[in-house]
């Protein structure tokens, strides 16, 4: 399941930052594996970057300096740290920590970040029940 508000060519989203801190989400857990990066090589090509190169030079304690990035953005970033933390339907502690520690550095509170939580697991609910009608109608 992809949910994607924003594309490369929005003027204030950062496809880089976006990446490297997908990519320090995916490394804090070490449980985490082929779904993960997966994950997040295919948002690496959907915004024309290089994952490999990315991959080598990010590792889990990549931290945001001095980076400044519209709430938007902030929140689609937050919103996919999240919805690839949980694609082994396990937001570990490690995970949680990392997410908050972003948001706090993009200025978004704790309350939006749970929101955030819970509207995607919501979604995600929609998302399977709209599965399980398709596959019953076949």
């Amino acid at each position: 399941m992809e949910i994607n508000f924003v594309d490369a060519d929005t003027k204030d989203f950062d496809p880089e930052l976006y990446i490297q801190i997908l990519i320090a989400i995916t490394k804090a857990d070490r449980f985490n594996g082929a779904p993960e990066i997966r994950y997040v090589q295919n948002q690496a090509e959907r915004l024309s970057l290089d994952f490999a190169k990315f991959w080598k030079t990010t590792d889990k304690t990549f931290a945001i300096e001095g980076s400044k990035v519209s709430r938007q953005t902030a929140l689609v970033v937050l919103k996919d740290c999240i919805m690839l933390a949980s694609l082994d339907k396990n937001f570990s502690l490690a995970e949680r920590e990392k997410v908050y520690g972003y948001a706090e550095k993009l200025d978004i509170p704790r309350s939006d970040v749970d929101y955030l939580e819970k509207w995607l697991k919501a979604y995600t609910q929609l998302h399977e029940k709209w599965n399980s009608f398709v596959a019953a109608s076949d």
